[in-house]
Protein backbone atom coordinates (compact mmCIF):
# COMPACT_ATOMS: atom_id res chain seq x y z
CA UNK A 1 0.00 0.00 0.00
CA UNK A 2 1.21 3.46 -0.80
CA UNK A 3 0.35 6.26 1.60
CA UNK A 4 -0.46 9.81 0.55
CA UNK A 5 -1.02 12.76 2.87
CA UNK A 6 -0.98 16.52 2.45
CA UNK A 7 2.33 18.31 2.95
CA UNK A 8 2.55 21.20 5.37
CA UNK A 9 4.05 23.54 2.80
CA UNK A 10 3.99 23.60 -0.96
CA UNK A 11 7.14 22.22 -2.54
CA UNK A 12 9.02 24.78 -4.61
CA UNK A 13 10.62 22.90 -7.47
CA UNK A 14 13.92 24.37 -8.64
CA UNK A 15 14.90 23.50 -12.21
CA UNK A 16 18.41 22.24 -12.94
CA UNK A 17 20.80 24.60 -14.70
CA UNK A 18 21.85 23.23 -18.09
CA UNK A 19 25.18 24.45 -19.45
CA UNK A 20 26.40 24.29 -23.00
CA UNK A 21 29.00 21.63 -23.85
CA UNK A 22 30.85 20.21 -26.80
CA UNK A 23 29.01 17.45 -28.69
CA UNK A 24 31.38 14.67 -27.52
CA UNK A 25 30.84 15.77 -23.88
CA UNK A 26 27.05 15.65 -24.37
CA UNK A 27 27.30 12.13 -25.80
CA UNK A 28 29.49 10.97 -22.90
CA UNK A 29 27.14 12.52 -20.36
CA UNK A 30 24.13 10.75 -21.90
CA UNK A 31 25.70 7.32 -21.30
CA UNK A 32 24.89 6.02 -17.80
CA UNK A 33 27.69 5.67 -15.28
CA UNK A 34 27.39 1.96 -14.52
CA UNK A 35 28.43 1.01 -11.00
CA UNK A 36 28.87 -2.63 -9.96
CA UNK A 37 28.44 -3.82 -6.36
CA UNK A 38 31.51 -3.53 -4.13
CA UNK A 39 29.85 -5.04 -1.04
CA UNK A 40 27.24 -7.60 -0.15
CA UNK A 41 23.73 -6.59 0.86
CA UNK A 42 23.61 -5.71 4.57
CA UNK A 43 20.40 -6.02 6.58
CA UNK A 44 20.16 -3.78 9.63
CA UNK A 45 17.53 -4.30 12.35
CA UNK A 46 16.66 -1.09 14.23
CA UNK A 47 14.03 -0.22 16.84
CA UNK A 48 11.68 1.41 14.34
CA UNK A 49 12.83 0.35 10.88
CA UNK A 50 14.52 -2.33 8.77
CA UNK A 51 17.30 -1.31 6.37
CA UNK A 52 18.86 -3.00 3.36
CA UNK A 53 22.12 -1.36 2.25
CA UNK A 54 24.80 -1.95 -0.38
CA UNK A 55 27.80 -0.12 -1.82
CA UNK A 56 28.47 0.34 -5.54
CA UNK A 57 31.55 1.63 -7.37
CA UNK A 58 34.69 2.93 -5.71
CA UNK A 59 36.80 6.04 -5.33
CA UNK A 60 35.00 9.21 -6.40
CA UNK A 61 32.27 7.05 -7.97
CA UNK A 62 31.40 5.22 -4.76
CA UNK A 63 27.65 5.22 -4.01
CA UNK A 64 25.76 3.70 -1.08
CA UNK A 65 22.13 2.65 -1.50
CA UNK A 66 19.82 2.50 1.53
CA UNK A 67 16.36 0.89 1.27
CA UNK A 68 14.27 1.30 4.43
CA UNK A 69 10.96 -0.18 5.54
CA UNK A 70 9.06 1.15 8.55
CA UNK A 71 6.10 -1.22 8.39
CA UNK A 72 4.38 -3.92 6.31
CA UNK A 73 3.68 -3.47 2.61
CA UNK A 74 5.50 -3.08 -0.69
CA UNK A 75 6.52 0.54 -0.24
CA UNK A 76 9.91 1.60 1.05
CA UNK A 77 11.99 4.74 1.57
CA UNK A 78 15.29 5.37 -0.16
CA UNK A 79 18.49 7.34 0.32
CA UNK A 80 21.40 7.30 -2.14
CA UNK A 81 24.70 8.81 -0.99
CA UNK A 82 27.85 9.55 -3.00
CA UNK A 83 29.50 12.14 -5.20
CA UNK A 84 28.21 10.36 -8.32
CA UNK A 85 24.68 11.54 -7.45
CA UNK A 86 25.73 15.06 -6.45
CA UNK A 87 23.48 17.80 -7.81
CA UNK A 88 23.08 21.52 -7.18
CA UNK A 89 19.30 21.21 -7.35
CA UNK A 90 18.00 21.58 -3.76
CA UNK A 91 14.79 19.63 -4.40
CA UNK A 92 13.04 18.26 -7.46
CA UNK A 93 11.73 15.13 -9.12
CA UNK A 94 14.23 12.63 -10.47
CA UNK A 95 13.54 9.87 -12.98
CA UNK A 96 14.09 6.43 -11.42
CA UNK A 97 13.79 3.09 -13.20
CA UNK A 98 14.06 -0.44 -11.83
CA UNK A 99 15.10 -2.04 -15.08
CA UNK A 100 14.88 -3.54 -17.51
CA UNK A 101 11.16 -4.37 -17.27
CA UNK A 102 9.70 -1.64 -15.06
CA UNK A 103 8.78 1.77 -16.41
CA UNK A 104 10.58 4.98 -15.32
CA UNK A 105 8.83 6.90 -12.56
CA UNK A 106 9.32 10.46 -11.26
CA UNK A 107 10.22 10.53 -7.56
CA UNK A 108 10.62 13.59 -5.35
CA UNK A 109 13.92 14.09 -3.52
CA UNK A 110 15.62 16.57 -1.22
CA UNK A 111 19.31 17.31 -1.69
CA UNK A 112 21.06 16.44 1.58
CA UNK A 113 24.20 14.93 3.01
CA UNK A 114 25.16 11.78 4.87
CA UNK A 115 28.42 11.55 6.83
CA UNK A 116 29.75 14.49 4.83
CA UNK A 117 28.79 12.99 1.47
CA UNK A 118 26.16 14.29 -0.97
CA UNK A 119 22.89 12.37 -0.72
CA UNK A 120 19.51 12.19 -2.41
CA UNK A 121 16.87 11.82 0.31
CA UNK A 122 13.66 10.61 -1.32
CA UNK A 123 10.59 12.24 0.14
CA UNK A 124 7.86 9.64 -0.11
CA UNK A 125 6.89 5.99 -0.26
CA UNK A 126 8.40 4.15 -3.23
CA UNK A 127 7.59 0.89 -4.99
CA UNK A 128 9.63 -0.77 -7.72
CA UNK A 129 6.68 -0.05 -10.05
CA UNK A 130 4.82 3.23 -10.24
CA UNK A 131 1.00 3.45 -10.26
CA UNK A 132 -0.86 2.44 -13.40
CA UNK A 133 -2.88 5.05 -15.30
CA UNK A 134 -6.10 3.94 -13.59
CA UNK A 135 -4.42 4.01 -10.17
CA UNK A 136 -3.09 7.50 -10.84
CA UNK A 137 -6.64 8.61 -11.71
CA UNK A 138 -7.91 7.14 -8.43
CA UNK A 139 -5.14 8.90 -6.52
CA UNK A 140 -6.02 12.26 -8.06
CA UNK A 141 -9.73 11.72 -7.41
CA UNK A 142 -9.16 10.82 -3.75
CA UNK A 143 -6.40 13.26 -2.90
CA UNK A 144 -8.83 15.59 -1.13
CA UNK A 145 -10.60 12.81 0.71
CA UNK A 146 -9.53 9.36 1.89
CA UNK A 147 -5.69 9.40 1.74
CA UNK A 148 -5.41 5.60 1.48
CA UNK A 149 -5.05 4.15 -2.01
CA UNK A 150 -4.81 0.41 -2.62
CA UNK A 151 -2.38 -0.38 -5.44
CA UNK A 152 -2.26 -3.71 -7.24
CA UNK A 153 0.23 -6.15 -5.63
CA UNK A 154 3.60 -6.63 -7.31
CA UNK A 155 4.31 -10.28 -8.15
CA UNK A 156 7.57 -11.79 -6.77
CA UNK A 157 8.85 -12.52 -10.28
CA UNK A 158 8.99 -8.77 -10.96
CA UNK A 159 11.42 -8.32 -8.05
CA UNK A 160 13.42 -11.26 -9.42
CA UNK A 161 13.55 -9.67 -12.90
CA UNK A 162 15.24 -6.48 -11.71
CA UNK A 163 18.85 -6.12 -12.84
CA UNK A 164 19.60 -2.47 -12.15
CA UNK A 165 18.28 0.83 -10.86
CA UNK A 166 18.89 3.86 -13.06
CA UNK A 167 18.74 7.51 -11.96
CA UNK A 168 18.22 10.16 -14.63
CA UNK A 169 17.57 13.90 -14.72
CA UNK A 170 18.39 16.23 -13.02
CA UNK A 171 21.73 14.39 -12.63
CA UNK A 172 24.20 15.70 -15.21
CA UNK A 173 25.01 12.09 -16.05
CA UNK A 174 22.65 9.13 -15.47
CA UNK A 175 23.79 6.62 -12.84
CA UNK A 176 23.02 2.92 -13.09
CA UNK A 177 23.42 0.74 -10.00
CA UNK A 178 23.83 -2.91 -11.00
CA UNK A 179 21.68 -4.29 -8.18
CA UNK A 180 20.84 -7.67 -9.65
CA UNK A 181 17.65 -9.43 -8.50
CA UNK A 182 15.92 -7.79 -5.54
CA UNK A 183 13.70 -10.78 -4.70
CA UNK A 184 15.75 -12.25 -1.87
CA UNK A 185 16.71 -8.82 -0.51
CA UNK A 186 13.10 -7.69 -0.17
CA UNK A 187 12.09 -11.06 1.26
CA UNK A 188 14.69 -10.50 4.00
CA UNK A 189 13.34 -6.97 4.57
CA UNK A 190 9.81 -8.33 4.94
CA UNK A 191 10.95 -10.92 7.48
CA UNK A 192 12.62 -8.13 9.45
CA UNK A 193 9.40 -6.09 9.31
CA UNK A 194 7.38 -9.02 10.71
CA UNK A 195 9.69 -9.06 13.72
CA UNK A 196 9.46 -5.27 13.97
CA UNK A 197 5.64 -5.26 14.04
CA UNK A 198 5.65 -7.98 16.71
CA UNK A 199 7.48 -5.52 18.99
CA UNK A 200 4.62 -3.01 18.66
CA UNK A 201 2.28 -5.10 20.82
CA UNK A 202 -0.35 -5.82 18.16
CA UNK A 203 -1.91 -9.07 16.97
CA UNK A 204 0.07 -9.86 13.81
CA UNK A 205 -2.15 -12.71 12.63
CA UNK A 206 -5.34 -10.64 12.90
CA UNK A 207 -3.66 -7.83 10.98
CA UNK A 208 -3.21 -10.13 8.00
CA UNK A 209 -7.00 -10.27 7.51
CA UNK A 210 -8.21 -6.84 8.62
CA UNK A 211 -11.57 -5.71 7.32
CA UNK A 212 -10.51 -2.11 7.99
CA UNK A 213 -7.21 -0.46 8.84
CA UNK A 214 -7.00 2.29 11.44
CA UNK A 215 -8.44 5.20 9.43
CA UNK A 216 -8.20 8.97 10.01
CA UNK A 217 -11.56 10.61 10.68
CA UNK A 218 -10.44 13.83 9.01
CA UNK A 219 -7.65 15.20 6.80
CA UNK A 220 -4.23 14.29 8.31
CA UNK A 221 -2.79 17.34 6.56
CA UNK A 222 -4.51 19.46 9.23
CA UNK A 223 -2.86 17.67 12.16
CA UNK A 224 0.51 19.40 11.80
CA UNK A 225 0.19 23.01 10.67
CA UNK A 226 2.52 25.90 9.88
CA UNK A 227 2.30 27.32 13.40
CA UNK A 228 3.83 24.05 14.69
CA UNK A 229 7.11 24.82 12.91
CA UNK A 230 9.75 25.04 15.70
CA UNK A 231 10.56 28.74 15.99
CA UNK A 232 14.35 28.31 16.18
CA UNK A 233 14.31 26.03 13.13
CA UNK A 234 12.05 28.47 11.29
CA UNK A 235 14.44 31.34 11.98
CA UNK A 236 17.35 29.22 10.76
CA UNK A 237 15.47 28.23 7.58
CA UNK A 238 15.88 24.59 8.53
CA UNK A 239 13.74 22.01 6.62
CA UNK A 240 13.11 18.46 7.84
CA UNK A 241 11.54 15.09 7.04
CA UNK A 242 10.05 13.22 9.99
CA UNK A 243 8.64 9.67 9.78
CA UNK A 244 6.32 8.70 12.62
CA UNK A 245 4.16 5.84 13.89
CA UNK A 246 1.09 6.29 16.05
CA UNK A 247 -0.31 3.52 18.25
CA UNK A 248 -4.10 3.40 17.91
CA UNK A 249 -6.24 1.73 20.57
CA UNK A 250 -9.30 -0.44 19.98
CA UNK A 251 -11.33 2.68 20.81
CA UNK A 252 -9.69 4.59 17.94
CA UNK A 253 -7.81 6.94 20.25
CA UNK A 254 -4.05 7.52 19.77
CA UNK A 255 -2.16 5.99 22.68
CA UNK A 256 1.38 6.88 21.66
CA UNK A 257 3.64 8.44 19.04
CA UNK A 258 7.06 7.18 17.95
CA UNK A 259 9.56 8.86 15.62
CA UNK A 260 10.78 6.23 13.16
CA UNK A 261 13.24 8.39 11.24
CA UNK A 262 14.19 12.05 11.13
CA UNK A 263 16.64 14.18 9.18
CA UNK A 264 16.94 17.09 11.58
CA UNK A 265 17.11 18.20 15.27
CA UNK A 266 14.88 16.89 18.04
CA UNK A 267 12.78 20.07 18.00
CA UNK A 268 11.05 18.74 14.87
CA UNK A 269 10.39 15.33 16.44
CA UNK A 270 8.80 16.92 19.50
CA UNK A 271 6.68 19.25 17.36
CA UNK A 272 5.33 16.35 15.29
CA UNK A 273 4.33 14.05 18.15
CA UNK A 274 2.88 16.85 20.29
CA UNK A 275 0.73 18.07 17.39
CA UNK A 276 -0.42 14.58 16.41
CA UNK A 277 -1.38 13.54 19.94
CA UNK A 278 -3.38 16.76 20.26
CA UNK A 279 -5.23 16.69 16.92
CA UNK A 280 -5.23 13.18 15.36
CA UNK A 281 -8.38 11.05 15.50
CA UNK A 282 -9.18 7.66 14.00
CA UNK A 283 -11.72 4.98 13.35
CA UNK A 284 -10.21 1.85 14.93
CA UNK A 285 -8.89 -1.08 12.91
CA UNK A 286 -11.35 -3.97 12.56
CA UNK A 287 -10.42 -7.65 12.42
CA UNK A 288 -11.96 -10.10 9.94
CA UNK A 289 -15.02 -10.45 12.17
CA UNK A 290 -15.50 -6.68 12.34
CA UNK A 291 -14.28 -6.36 15.94
CA UNK A 292 -12.10 -3.33 16.88
CA UNK A 293 -8.46 -4.13 17.67
CA UNK A 294 -5.35 -2.16 18.62
CA UNK A 295 -3.31 -1.13 15.60
CA UNK A 296 -1.07 1.63 14.23
CA UNK A 297 -0.90 4.40 11.62
CA UNK A 298 2.24 5.63 9.88
CA UNK A 299 3.11 8.63 7.75
CA UNK A 300 5.64 11.42 7.24
CA UNK A 301 5.70 15.17 7.84
CA UNK A 302 7.80 17.46 5.67
CA UNK A 303 8.76 20.80 7.21
CA UNK A 304 9.65 23.12 4.37
CA UNK A 305 9.83 26.84 3.81
CA UNK A 306 8.45 28.26 0.55
CA UNK A 307 10.95 29.91 -1.78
Amino acid sequence: MRRFSANMFRAIICPALVLGAASNDVQAASEPLKLVPTSKWHLDYADERCRLAREFGDGTSKVTLFLDKYGPGESFRMVIAGDAVKTDVPQAEITVRFGPAEMPQPLFFLNGSLAGTSALVFGGDIRIAGPTASEEAAIRAKRRGDPWIDLAPIAPDRYAAIRYMELGKPLRRPVQLETGSLKSGFAALDKCVDDLVASWGVDIEKHKTLSRKATPTDNPGKWVVSSDYPIKMLQAGQPALVDFRMSIGADGKPSGCKIQATTRPKEFDDAVCQSLMRRASFLPALDAAGQPIASWWRSRVRFQLPG
